[in-house]
């Protein structure tokens, strides 16, 4: 495994400053006070290692999406002995109380960049050190809009440019001080924050970084294209898309791939931009979690996403194991190439340039059939384009967290929006669109210390 090796003597020096309530709860995390006498970074080096914490920077968000989209589902005797928090995602309980792990595990994230940033600025460069001061800070700019942008994606209602300015969005923590006050910002300014940090971190990031797990200009401009995906402004998501293309646009050629193994992607392969993978996905394990019937009939025979996807063929298909982890038992939910030409394609359509955006589709989608079976598909008009577009989407980006992201958009369109149904143990759930059980409750211990309002329900 391709893990950073981190200056064990460094982080026993930081351990108390760092894990001061990011991993014990919120609560904590926003009252504890740090003992002075304790070691504090200080150096730019101390700063690099900060944000070289793979387990915590890379490795911990959520999957409270993935456990309540639309894309798989379990039986009966799994669902009854998961834990109840599992339960209540699966089945869109509207009482259900949010978990305190999910939230900070999120903000820890925001932590630790926020001290790589105040270290940064402690050391101004040299002309020797300036392109390493450019990288560590543009890293921490990433990590901090990274964390954000997800943290929004849950915890704020999902942007309308009609009204975002009278919603609610999330504490924008911008400091490392404990002490700080936590206020909710408006959702405008929530995403306005996450666009800045994402900008600033394309002008100071390296074009390329090794391992993939390390920010670069290329995931930024990708991040930049999601984040203005959500907001409707598909002109700027074009460009941005445009941008990350136009530096890296390696596509796995999936005939190189064996259909027959457990995990058949490997980690860190050619096609990532930027690699962060979700924790708590037990529930969403290959022996139960069941892909979707519809999702599945949808992939053609020569499709080998249909063989290298799913684990099991024929009438009871079952398991995803296509995630770019390396191991079916992790979920990837970084940034790779398909995801920025399905974008780039999207957004062409949206902008009415049907030939363009189905080449894109098609660039991709030759590289996902049976050598020699792709036909390229047609499009006679914008809107057709669309469609088939954001039906690919949907059948490339399984299992990547961010089918919950684009149910959260599609509802705003009454042409997209639908009603998500579960059946399970004789009771029949739904969820319909724009239902305020798609943003999650904020902790309960968050609003008993912070007084903050909590979302609707």
């Amino acid at each position: 495994m391709h893990y950073y090796n981190i200056n064990k003597r460094l982080w026993l020096r930081f351990l108390f400053v760092l894990t001061v309530g990011l991993s014990t709860g919120c609560k904590k995390y926003l009252d504890a006070k740090p003992d002075k006498k304790l070691v504090v970074p200080t150096t730019l080096s101390d700063a690099s290692a900060l944000l070289d914490y793979y387990t915590r920077l890379n490795a911990f968000y959520t999957s409270m999406g993935s456990q309540s989209d639309d894309d798989f589902y379990i039986l009966d005797d799994y669902y009854n002995t998961i834990e109840v928090k599992f339960r209540d995602r699966y089945i869109w309980n509207k009482d259900a109380l949010s978990e305190d792990a999910d939230w900070s595990d999120l903000y820890s994230v925001v932590q630790y960049a926020n001290l790589a940033l105040e270290t940064v600025e402690k050391n101004k460069p040299s002309v020797q050190t300036l392109a390493e001061w450019n990288r560590v800070k543009g890293e921490a700019l990433f990590f901090r809009a990274y964390a954000f942008y997800q943290i929004a994606q849950y915890y704020a209602v999902p942007y309308d440019p009609r009204n975002a300015e009278k919603e609610l969005g999330i504490p924008l923590r911008l400091t490392s001080d404990v002490n700080a006050q936590n206020v909710r910002s408006n959702l405008e300014d929530t995403w306005q924050q996450i666009l800045k940090d994402y900008k600033e971190a394309s002008l100071l990031l390296p074009t390329t970084s090794d391992p993939i797990s390390r920010p670069n200009r290329k995931a930024a401009f990708a991040a930049m294209a999601r984040t203005f995906l959500v907001m409707q402004d598909y002109k700027s998501a074009y460009m941005y898309a445009d941008s990350s293309l136009q530096l890296y646009h390696t596509l796995l050629d999936y005939n190189q791939l064996d259909t027959s193994s457990s995990a058949p992607f490997p980690r860190f392969n050619e096609e990532e931009v930027f690699h962060s993978e979700m924790i708590g996905a037990g529930m969403l394990g290959v022996t139960h979690w069941r892909v979707d019937s519809l999702l599945y009939q949808s992939y053609a025979h020569d499709d080998l996403r249909r063989l290298l996807f799913f684990k099991g063929i024929g009438s009871n298909p079952y398991g995803f194991k296509g995630s770019y982890s390396g191991t079916s038992g992790v979920h990837f939910n970084g940034i790779a190439v398909d995801e920025v030409f399905l974008m780039r394609a999207e957004c062409a359509a949206r902008l009415g340039k049907a030939m363009e955006a189905m080449k894109d589709l098609n660039m991709l989608l030759k590289n996902r059939w049976k050598a020699n079976t792709f036909v390229p598909l047609t499009a006679s008009t914008p809107e057709d384009a669309l469609e088939i577009i954001l039906i690919e989407r949907r059948k490339e980006l399984v299992g990547r967290g961010l089918r919950w992201y684009d149910l959260r958009r599609f509802n705003q369109d009454e042409r997209l929006a639908h009603t998500l149904i579960r059946e399970t143990n004789g009771k029949r759930y739904e969820l319909p669109p724009n239902d305020p059980r798609y943003t999650f409750y904020i902790p309960q211990t968050v609003i008993d210390f912070t007084g903050m309002s909590q979302n609707a329900r």
